[in-house]
Formats: structure tokens, sequence, C-alpha cells
């Protein structure tokens, strides 16, 4: 890809899914470029499709009948020798046959198509896949999907957003080899069907992602998003907990504090510095009164009522946008739901956890459910929601 507008969803939409999860408090997130090998491949696939009925009829007579004569096999079906020899001619080029005109045999390809009454076929084909920089092993299938965008090196240098990780191992030979013989290689985004691997290039590439500082039950770990469908990549994470290059950068800012990176950023907006508290050593919270989330045009210092429990990063430190006010944050958390829900295609598990998660991040005066949403839903006109069971 040329740019990367879309390389990845905001950080604040990682933040917030980090802080959703049972005992974790994000610290500080960092937007990395973590290094891959693009590796270029050739591929045959076998198809299988019905066979024209002399086709069929012309490998049964080899296989089943014994005739491994061109004559013989146009006596014993009652056709022309031109028209067997159409057929075995066609039947050679789809690698069904080997042999001369008085001496035929079938090929496993072939022995297999008259036994299942498929006529297979190869075809030449090219795929790329995708190895990490650190190990080298193959990415899963999740990380080919549609929403999440990998950076060509030229795209990759031409960004700021995300710091470049530089690759620890170089692509190994073998590394393909050894996932086609995996059984769980479809799970990497390698189907069986595909034989006959060989490496036509290998360049490099990067996928960009947000690894978030947080503390988790007392300790601090580090949680990685991707833009893979569940947004936590689990796979990165593994890697890169075990990576000293990443918990070097990382554990790099874990002894800075962040006050001075919050009161320059409030300063810039002209926010009160008292407005700034401390739930412990480590979090803090933004507390402005409701009018700062006011829904009509906003100046310095104000911010879209949808922002309200959400979380800006100043020079990478997490801070948490706060109200006292337990009606605005109830109302919030009823204003963002209802967005949600009117999506196409919601069901009522899915809206339902979603109430949940954005009850636990805003802390209303009690829980929000269903039935209140669907109250605020006919009140905002739009009459009654239609959720799937």
């Amino acid at each position: 890809m040329s740019g990367t507008s879309t390389a990845l969803y905001t950080q604040a939409r990682a933040l917030e899914h980090a802080a959703g999860l049972p005992g974790v408090r994000p610290l500080r997130v960092h937007a990395l470029a973590f290094p891959l090998h693009a590796v270029e491949l050739s591929a045959t696939i076998e198809e299988s499709g019905p066979f024209d009925l002399l086709d069929r009829y012309v490998g049964l007579t080899i296989a089943e009948a014994g005739f491994t004569r061109r004559q013989d096999i146009a006596e014993f079906l009652g056709i022309s020798e031109h028209m067997v020899d159409r057929v075995l001619r066609f039947l050679g080029g789809i690698g069904h046959l080997t042999g001369s005109a008085d001496a035929l045999s079938l090929t496993e390809r072939g022995f297999r198509s008259v036994r299942d009454d498929r006529r297979y076929t190869v075809k030449q084909d090219r795929l790329r896949l995708y190895f990490d920089g650190v190990r080298c092993g193959p990415l899963r299938t999740g990380h080919y999907a549609r929403g999440v965008r990998i950076l060509d090196r030229d795209a990759a240098l031409a960004q700021r957003t995300f710091r470049l990780m530089p690759e620890e191992r170089g692509f190994r030979p073998d590394a393909v080899a050894e996932l086609a013989r995996r059984p769980d290689r479809g799970e990497y985004d390698l189907p069986d069907e595909l034989l006959d691997l060989k490496v036509l290039e290998v360049g490099r590439a990067f996928l960009p992602c947000y690894a978030v500082r947080a503390y988790d039950g007392g300790r601090l770990t580090t949680l990685v998003y991707s833009g893979v469908a569940e947004l936590r990549d689990h796979h990165l994470e593994e890697i890169c907990n075990a990576w000293p290059a990443v918990t070097h950068v990382l554990e790099g800012t874990d002894t800075e504090h962040p006050r001075e990176h919050f009161g320059e950023w409030m300063r810039e907006r002209g926010i009160d510095p008292r407005s700034l508290v401390w739930l412990d050593h480590y979090s803090a919270r933004l507390v402005l009164p409701p009018s700062a989330y006011s829904g009509r045009e906003r100046g310095k210092g104000s911010f879209s009522p949808t922002m309200l429990g959400s979380y800006v990063a100043p020079r990478g430190h997490v801070l948490q946008l706060w109200c006292s006010d337990a009606a605005t944050r109830t109302r919030t958390v009823l204003e963002r739901a209802l967005v949600y829900a009117t999506a196409t295609g919601r069901t009522v598990p899915e809206v339902t956890a979603f109430l949940g998660r954005v009850c636990r991040q805003l802390e209303p005066d009690r829980d929000v459910t269903l039935d209140d949403l669907r109250r605020h839903a006919r009140n905002a006109g739009y009459g009654t929601l239609d959720l799937a069971e």
C-alpha cells in the first residue's frame, strides 16, 4: 500500500479494548511496525470437475478392462482410432496418461480420477505468505484478513506514525517446506490443495500494531493490537513478550512519570491543571465538567460527548477523559450504545455485550440495560430497535 491513513484503527480503540479486560489498566501505548518477510511463491493446485463422457470411458477401459493399446481401446468402445487418439492426447496433456499408443498406462492422478469419477487437473498458482522477522515463523490466517494492513518496505519507510522495528532473524530457506509439512498449515493461510511450493522472491514488509503496556493483576505486561478480527493479536503478543528488542523499547518508558507530558498537553488546550486526578501512582483521569462534553460547537479544552470515558495518549502516556457527573456518563452510555445498536445486522447478544463493556468503562450510577436502550431509542425518534436474536 502507498500510505498509512488506513494502516490501523486509532490507538484509542486499542486502549478501550485493553481497559475493558478484567483487571487490566493501560499505562502507555507504542505505535510499532513489526518486521516481516514477504515471500512470493509459485505452487500447483489440483482442481476437480466432471468428466466428458468419452474421456471417462477411455479411462475406465484402461483401468478396469485392462486394455493398454489404442487399437484395442477403439475396438472395445466401438469408435474410431482417430477419436480415441484425440482423447488419449487430451488425457496425456492433463497428466492422466503416460506411455505410447501401444503401451498406455494411467498415472496416479488418472487412477484417482477414474476411482472418484472426477477429472482432476493441475494448474499453476502464485501466492504470498508472511513470516515474522523474529523467529521466521508463519503468520496466522487472521493476519491475511481484509481489515489487516501490511506495509511494503517503501510505504513503511515513507510513514512516520509507526516505529520500524529491525528484524531479528533473516528468512530461512527451509521455512516454507517446514510449513508445508505441518498438519495445521491451513491455519497459516496455506491450503492443503497447494503443492510443489517454490520460493520466487523474499522482500521486507511491516505489520503496524499498537503495543500497550498495562498493569494486569499487579504485574506489567504488554498487549498487542494489529487489526486482526478479535482486535488483540495473541500471536504477535507472544512473540513481542519474548523479544528483547521490543522489551528494551517498551521498558525504556516504564520509569518515566507522565505528569510533565500531561501538563504540556493540557496547557496547549487551556485546561486547568487541577483537572488532572491521579487514581494511583500510575493512572490518571482528566475530570472535566459536563459542559466540556457538549454536542454544540467546541473550543479548546472541549470534547465530543462520545469521547467521555475514552483515552488519549500524550507522548504515549495514557489518560482517560472523565466527568464526575453520573447522569452525564449514563447519557453517554446510551448514546454510544444507540450508535452501535443501529448499525446493520446487530444482534441482542452483541448489543448486550457492548452495553456491559461501556458500563464498565463509564461507571454509570447503575448498569444500563437493553430495556433502557430501547426506551432511549424511542425517545430519540429511532422507534423500536430491530435486533436479531
